[in-house]
Order: structure tokens, then C-alpha cells, then sequence
């Protein structure tokens, strides 16, 4: 089971903002509220200070999952634009070998959209499409190039296919590589704490109490989602989506007289 999606993330979180409320009520039936009353002077400036270490914690991870998220985007837009320089210079190669190219970039688009970017949910990779970027670059570099404006074009060409490959191993490094375990197991534990340490003060309004015990788990639940959502940039509900090598896909498929629903 996937946790990142919405609907299996909202089930995970309200789980855990009902059992902080089992808990809290829980230890209101088994100690007297005077016990507890005796622990807020000295419980409020611990809480003070657990609460401001994991709410540090908490932020600096969701801005890095986040700021991981954008960085995967910008990945795959820059993949796609390397494949779509490639494609529009082989075009002053030879007709022979600008046909070789533009199918292998075509091969690799379609490999790409339609069989890799779902094995990514489970932090798979096509081994074909990798092979069909060596077997580019091995036909961009293959190629010597004999006119002025061939010579001129090479260098980008050649520039062009290794950044295609170098950001096609950007991206699928991030999609091998999620959220630590160990990171999880902090913010669960810290989340944990921080609800556990509520039970040590007690109003005589348990309804009250009940009420803000929920609403800051709550808080920190939505702080976990985004986490959860953010952290993983090819899998879940959220995950990015392949439409810059959807349109590269299109264009190509145009520009070589294949039928397609693309509209200039």
C-alpha cells in the first residue's frame, strides 16, 4: 500500500490525531486532574522547549522536501530540453544519421513516458531507456562532422546528449532515493512526544482540553502530510508529471509524419 496518496495519508494522519485524543483521555481516567495541575508551572517551560526543538526540526524538513520537490521538476524539464535540442540539431547532420537520432529520441521519449515514469512509483527504472541514451550519445559522438556548419552544430549536439544524460540520472537518483527511514522514525517519535508531553497538564474543562489536544496534533499531522507529499517527487497522488517529455513526445512524432492528436 502506497502511503502517498491522499486518501491513504488522511487515514494514516486522523489515525494518529485519534489515538493523541484516546491517549490524553485515557490518562485523564487514570490520574486526578490535581496530579497534573501540580506539573504546569515546570511542564510548561519543558513543553516550551520540546515543542520549539521539534517545530524546528519539523520546518527544515518540510522546506527540504519541498525544495527536493521543485528540484525534481526542474529535472525533468531540463531532460526534456536536452532531448529536444538534440532532436532539432541532428537535423544539419546527414539525412542517415539525423534519421538514426531523431528515432532513438523518439524511442526514448515514448520509453520513457509510457513504461519508466510508472515503474517510478515503486523506485524502478527502464533499463531499456537507458540503453537508448547510450545508443544516442553513441551516435551524436559517433559523428564527424565535415562542413562549417556541421562543426559549428557538433559541439552543442554533444553538449546537448550528455546533458540528457546527466539528467536523466539526476532524476532517477531522486526517484531511488526518498525520505531516509531514519528521518521518519525522528519526526514519528518527536510528533509522539510532543503529544504524550500534553498529557501532563490538565484542565478542568476536559472538553477543552480534548479540543486543543486535537488541534495541535492536527497541526503537526498536516506538517507530516506535506512531508509525506513533497518528500517522494515521482510516486503518489502528487507526483510530477512527464508532460514536458509528453509535448517533446508530440512534437517529435509530428515533425517525423506520425499521426498524433498534437495541434501546432
Amino acid at each position: 500500500m502506497q502511503a502517498d496518496t491522499y486518501a491513504n495519508s488522511i487515514i494514516i494522519f486522523s489515525l494518529g490525531v485519534a489515538l493523541s485524543v484516546v491517549g490524553l483521555i485515557w490518562v485523564r481516567q487514570k490520574v486526578h486532574i490535581d496530579s497534573l495541575m501540580e506539573n504546569h508551572e515546570v511542564g510548561g517551560y519543558m513543553l516550551s522547549v520540546v515543542g520549539t526543538m521539534y517545530a524546528v526540526l519539523l520546518g527544515l524538513v518540510v522546506v527540504d522536501a519541498m525544495a527536493r520537490f521543485q528540484e525534481a521538476r526542474s529535472i525533468v524539464e531540463a531532460e526534456a530540453n536536452s532531448l529536444a535540442d538534440v532532436f532539432v540539431l541532428s537535423r544539419r547532420f546527414p539525412p542517415e544519421k539525423q534519421k538514426k537520432i531523431e528515432h532513438l529520441c523518439l524511442d526514448y521519449v515514448t520509453e520513457v513516458t509510457q513504461v519508466e515514469w510508472p515503474m517510478m512509483d515503486s523506485a524502478n527504472k527502464s533499463f531499456k531507456a537507458r540503453k537508448l541514451v547510450f545508443d544516442l550519445i553513441h551516435e551524436v559522438m559517433d559523428f564527424e562532422p565535415v562542413t562549417e556548419s556541421q562543426k559549428a552544430i557538433y559541439p552543442m549536439a554533444v553538449q546537448s546528449v550528455t546533458n540528457l544524460w546527466d539528467n536523466r540520472r539526476a532524476r532517477t537518483n531522486i526517484s531511488d532515493n526518498g525520505m531516509p527511514i531514519e528521518e521518519w522514525v525522528v519526526l514519528v517519535l518527536g510528533a509522539a512526544v510532543c503529544s504524550v508531553f500534553s498529557y501532563f497538564f490538565g484542565l478542568r474543562n476536559l472538553k477543552a482540553q480534548i479540543i486543543m489536544t486535537a488541534l495541535c496534533s492536527t497541526l503537526i499531522a498536516l506538517n507530516l502530510f506535506l512531508v509525506l507529499m513533497f518528500g517522494y517527487p515521482f510516486s503518489g497522488d502528487m507526483k510530477i508529471r512527464p508532460d514536458a517529455l509528453v509535448v517533446d513526445k508530440l512534437i517529435f512524432e509530428r515533425l517525423l509524419g506520425i499521426n498524433n492528436d498534437y495541434q501546432m
